[in-house]
C-alpha cells in the first residue's frame, strides 16, 4: 500500500476567526466590519479567504441577511472557545508580567552588599512576598558573566564595566573618604589636602575588587607614592587594621555611616574627592522586568550613603 499522505495543513489566523464570530453573531456583513472596526470589503475577502482554506462555505449569503451553514454552525463553537483562549492567555501574561508574583535573581559584589543587601531584601520580601527572590554575591567579572549567561537578571555593582552585553543605569555616587584609627588618630585636621595621603602608612583593598582598582587608580592619577603595609581581599579587614592604627585607609561613605565601633574616624580629603559610582547592571538585549524594576528602586531608596 502507498504511504498515507501527511494530513494537510491549515493555515487559520486569528483575525478571519474573529470576523467570523462577529459575522455570525451579527448576521450581517456589514454590522460585523463596523464591530471590528474594518472596511467591509476587507472583511469579507477575509472570510472568503477562510472558506477557501476550509474548503466550505461557512455563511449562506440571502438578500436581507447571512446565515450559518452546517460547517459554519460546527465552527462556531470552536472559534468562539480559541479565541476566548487567547484573550485568557493575554490577560494571564499581562497579569504576571505586572505582579508582584515571579522570580527575581540578583547579584551585589563584596564592597557593595553589607551595607544595603541586609535592608534590600526585607523590604523587598515585605513588598513582594509572593516573589522569589534568589542572591548571590560575587566579584564584578563574575556578576557580568552571569548576567551575559542569563543567570541574573540584576547585578548592583559599580562602573565602569566595559561589556558591550552589560546596560549600566547608575543609581548614585559615593564619595571615599579616608579612614584613620581614633585610639592613635594620625590626621588631626577635619580633612586632609589628598597629596598629605603619602605621608602615611596605607591600608590596600586588592585589586581583585573594583573598589580597590579605583582607589589604585584615583592614586595614581594623584601622582601619590602610597606607603602600603597591607593588602587585604576583605574591606572589613581594611577597616580592623585601620582601627588598630597600622595605617589609613580610602573606604566608601557607606562603611562609615554603618561603623558602629566607633573605633575609627572618618574625614574627606580637600583638593580632589574620589567616589565612585553605584549601578544596576542588566542585560542590554533583556526586557527589565516589573520586579526587576521595582528591586533596583529599592536599592537606590536603601544605600545608606
Amino acid at each position: 500500500m502507498p504511504p498515507a499522505k501527511p494530513a494537510e495543513r491549515i493555515k487559520m489566523e486569528i483575525h478571519q476567526l474573529t470576523y467570523f464570530v462577529a459575522v455570525a453573531e451579527t448576521g450581517s456583513f456589514s454590522r460585523a466590519a463596523e464591530r471590528c472596526n474594518v472596511t467591509q470589503p476587507s472583511l469579507s475577502q477575509q472570510i472568503q479567504k477562510l472558506e477557501q482554506e476550509l474548503g466550505t462555505p461557512l455563511f449562506d449569503r440571502l438578500p436581507r441577511r447571512v446565515v450559518l451553514t452546517d460547517a459554519g454552525r460546527a465552527l462556531l463553537p470552536r472559534a468562539v472557545s480559541i479565541l476566548a483562549e487567547l484573550q485568557d492567555i493575554k490577560h494571564s501574561m499581562n497579569q504576571e508580567a505586572d505582579s508582584s508574583r515571579g522570580r527575581l535573581s540578583v547579584g551585589f559584589i563584596p564592597t557593595i552588599a553589607p551595607f544595603v543587601l541586609p535592608r534590600v531584601i526585607k523590604r523587598f520580601n515585605q513588598e513582594f512576598p509572593e516573589a522569589r527572590l534568589s542572591v548571590h554575591e560575587d566579584l564584578t567579572e563574575a556578576l557580568v558573566h552571569d548576567i551575559v549567561d542569563g543567570k541574573l537578571d540584576v547585578g548592583i555593582t559599580s562602573t565602569p564595566i566595559h561589556n558591550r552585553l552589560i546596560r549600566t543605569e547608575e543609581l548614585l555616587s559615593e564619595p571615599l573618604l579616608v579612614a584613620s584609627s581614633k585610639a592613635n588618630d594620625i590626621i588631626s585636621r577635619a580633612n586632609i589636602h589628598v597629596k598629605e595621603l603619602d605621608k602615611f602608612p596605607f591600608i590596600a583593598l586588592s585589586e581583585v575588587h573594583c573598589l580597590g582598582e579605583q582607589v589604585q587608580s584615583f592614586c595614581y592619577q594623584q601622582d601619590l607614592e602610597m606607603k602600603i603595609v597591607c593588602h587585604t581581599a576583605q574591606l572589613s579587614t581594611v577597616q580592623n587594621c585601620v582601627a588598630m592604627g597600622l595605617g589609613v585607609s580610602l573606604v566608601p561613605k557607606a562603611l562609615a555611616v554603618s561603623d558602629q565601633s566607633k573605633q575609627v574616624i572618618y574625614r574627606e580629603l580637600s583638593g580632589a574627592a574620589p567616589q565612585r559610582k553605584i549601578a544596576a547592571a542588566t542585560h542590554v538585549e533583556r526586557t527589565q522586568s516589573f520586579l526587576a524594576k521595582k528591586f533596583i528602586a529599592i536599592v537606590r531608596e536603601e544605600y545608606p550613603a
